[in-house]
């Protein structure tokens, strides 16, 4: 690790949690200096240091703002949670333009216990190797293992976290009047939803069981979807879909033309799902659409590893879930570029060949992906858990510091998933 107290770091919006504001302490312990812009109240309670900085003029000021505050401070790196929140794409865009560096946080692609601490950017922004070859040539340790969790967290924790975000916004709601959130549904449907979810998990897990053991007895070959959450930036941004619905549909209709006769299309709902009608109605709609009606099921339990292993493949957008599927041998396809979408591990293929052509991935590519991931671009720790954000925070300081870091800074290169991800219709102009 670098000692390298030149470095003036600039924290933007972080995650629902004190993550940012321990993440900052341990910075300040190891040389470097901080900054905090403030964006609404949860920003302000989440911040444990007294002096920040509080933007909280209209929107469109915002680069100008942050373009000051680069040259007055001297920063060299900003450090954000979501690289796709509006303050957050017209940061990296400025960035890019006075040759800050950009390092963005996410929840990990290894979960429970993993964040991710990536230079640039995540998902088609990532710069981890996307081809075989480089993957195998990376020189990585041979990483813990991580069978067990270290910092278990709660469904509790998340709903916590989540009332908070709401409640400290309306606290301080006249401090910050123009604030810009990224999230783009009604909190009380959010609620709603979820309180209502809650209080049908008993049923909708018996429904679960039922459809599960009826596949099981009528013995016919599936391939499963892992879906995403509708709101889910890996959707809105990180894909051409302008909704899951979207997605669902193109499915369906690639499933109808190029799949075996014989063969179901199950689909798996997200784990914080509500919207169960909406996905229900999608799938029907869809379905008699393209005459596979007899051939869809949508099911809302299970887990991946119970669903995955005996199908004959799994698809998804660009779900870490793809990760899990990957471990348990399983033949994947990954519509869009992510993380692990390379040559053995996923189909490589257009996915309307996947249908005929799915292969399992390649054990040794498996481990060494996970051991790079590790010890490249994941911190063990969770938000969930008070013992494993202390660890988080310390590792991502630790990360953020660290000569890799430094070395990743220098290349100046374009992320090497971006040309697909263009030529699949996502575009990152902000970025360019």
């Amino acid at each position: 690790m670098t000692s390298e107290n030149k470095r003036c770091i600039l924290l933007l919006q972080g995650p629902l949690s004190k993550y940012y504001a321990r993440t900052a302490h341990h910075l300040e312990e190891l040389g470097a200096k901080t900054l905090k812009v403030h964006f609404c109240g949860s920003d302000v309670h989440d911040w444990e240091q007294t002096d920040a900085i509080h933007f909280s003029e209209p929107a469109e000021n915002w680069a100008l703002f942050l373009e000051a505050l680069i040259v007055a401070h001297g920063v060299t790196d900003i450090l954000l949670h979501g690289d796709r929140r509006y303050y957050h794409k017209v940061a990296i865009g400025v960035a890019k333009r006075l040759d800050v560096t950009i390092i963005a946080t996410e929840l990990g692609y290894l979960r429970p216990d993993w964040m991710t601490v990536e230079y640039g950017g995540c998902s088609a922004l990532s710069h981890f190797p996307q081809n075989k070859q480089e993957l195998m040539e990376l020189d990585t340790q041979q990483a813990e293992d991580t069978s067990s969790v270290l910092y278990p967290g709660s469904y509790k924790q998340i709903v916590l976290q989540e009332l908070g975000f709401t409640l400290y916004n309306a606290v301080h709601a006249r401090k910050f009047p123009h604030y810009h959130n990224h999230r783009t549904e009604s909190r009380v449907q959010v609620y709603g939803g979820w309180l209502k979810a809650r209080l049908q998990a008993k049923r909708r897990k018996q429904e679960a069981d039922v459809i599960w053991s009826q596949l099981k007895q009528c013995g016919t070959p599936y391939y499963l979807f892992a879906l995403q959450l509708n709101g889910d930036f890996q959707i809105r941004d990180h894909s051409p879909f302008a909704s899951i619905y979207e997605a669902i549909e193109k499915v369906i209709a690639s499933f109808a033309k190029n799949a075996p006769e014989k063969t179901l299309l199950l689909f798996k709902s997200h784990p914080l799902e509500y919207r169960f009608k909406e996905l229900s109605r999608a799938i029907v709609e869809a379905s008699r659409k393209h005459g596979v009606e007899v051939r869809t099921q949508l099911i809302h339990g299970q887990t991946i590893k119970t669903l995955a292993e005996p199908s004959l493949g799994m698809l998804t957008i660009n779900s870490s879930a793809g990760i899990e599927a990957l471990e348990y041998g399983v033949p994947t396809c990954c519509i869009l570029p992510t993380i692990y979408d390379m040559d053995g591990l996923t189909h490589q293929g257009d996915w309307e060949t996947f249908w005929h052509s799915a292969t399992p991935p390649e054990p040794d590519v498996y481990r060494k992906f996970i051991d790079a991931l590790k010890t490249t671009i994941q911190v063990r720790g969770s938000l969930y858990n008070a013992a494993g954000l202390e660890a988080a925070a310390k590792g991502t300081a630790e990360k953020i510091l660290s000569t890799s870091y430094a070395e990743q800074r220098l290349k100046r290169v374009e992320p090497p998933r971006m040309e697909k991800a263009r030529k699949m219709g996502v575009t990152y102009e902000y970025f360019m």
